[in-house]
């Protein structure tokens, strides 16, 4: 997902609102939670968020998010998002964040979402982090 930032988009100071940035992160999240389920997803957590780096009126912003791990109803995604030189290609980190979504049916209930089959040792040190970010979230209720 690919967004400029426009002056409406800023402070006083030039910077990206940190609430216009969480908004695209939230969307971007639930598009790749909604492609793993094929169903609405709605955003239950938002685990973790760390501003990494300043977003400036005029920069192009680069967002991706990916599954972590899929529990029974729900799911973490991982949203990354970055900001593009245009003219050189080259990406500098700016935003993480860690979210929760659950699946929902028509009659707006959780419902289950299909396992996430890790490929790689990467996937599965995503997929245990995921779990202890869970296990934490949910000590805490």
């Amino acid at each position: 997902m690919t967004e400029l930032v426009l002056p409406q988009h800023g402070n006083v100071l030039g910077s990206a609102f940190g609430g216009t940035v969480l908004a695209w992160i939230d969307v971007c999240g639930a598009i790749a939670a909604q492609r793993h389920c094929n169903r609405v997803a709605v955003t239950a957590a938002i685990d973790e968020v760390n501003f990494l780096a300043p977003i400036t009126v005029g920069d192009v912003v680069v967002l991706s998010a990916r599954v972590n791990a899929a529990f029974r109803t729900s799911m973490e995604v991982e949203v990354e998002v970055k900001v593009e030189d245009a003219m050189t290609g080259h990406r500098r980190r700016c935003v993480d964040a860690f979210m929760t979504f659950v699946a929902v049916g028509e009659d707006r209930k959780p419902c289950a979402v299909p396992a996430l089959i890790g490929e790689s040792a990467e996937d599965e040190r995503r997929r245990a982090e995921a779990e202890a970010r869970r296990a934490h979230r949910l000590s805490k209720r």
